[in-house]
């Protein structure tokens, strides 16, 4: 018998946000993406057609929307809010995995701005 896995999937989420720890993230802001994957047992839906049998995709983009739009020093600090507010509004969750991705993130080393262009951090954390 084999363990069956089911996940809701939401890729691509784009913001922009005031994260930071640096006075000028939280002034000028920068692009965002998220991404969240919760496992949940989907079989009782796939039958019945219901949303109650599940959980509703607007509930879980509007955590994270709601998380991004509250600056945090941290993209850390940001993944674990997303995370557990998912835990407490979406019970019918088994586990989550969210990662934030910030956008030309300021480097503090980098020769001139032109050598951080195009680049990216992430942070990925789950329950």
């Amino acid at each position: 018998m084999s363990k069956r896995t089911d996940t809701i999937t939401l890729r691509g989420m784009s913001f922009y946000a005031y994260h930071g720890c640096l006075e000028s993230e939280r002034v000028t802001g920068t692009r965002y993406s998220v991404d969240l994957e919760c496992s949940i047992p989907l079989e009782k839906a796939g039958k019945s057609d219901n949303l109650k049998d599940t959980v509703d995709y607007s509930l879980l983009y509007n955590i994270v929307a709601a998380e991004m739009a509250t600056p945090s020093n941290l993209l850390e600090h940001v993944a674990a809010k997303i995370l557990k507010q998912v835990k407490y509004y979406a019970p019918k969750v088994k586990s989550a995995t969210v990662t934030v991705t910030k956008f030309n993130p300021p480097f503090e080393y980098a020769q001139n701005a032109l050598d951080a262009e195009g680049t990216s951090a992430s942070v990925t954390m789950s329950y």
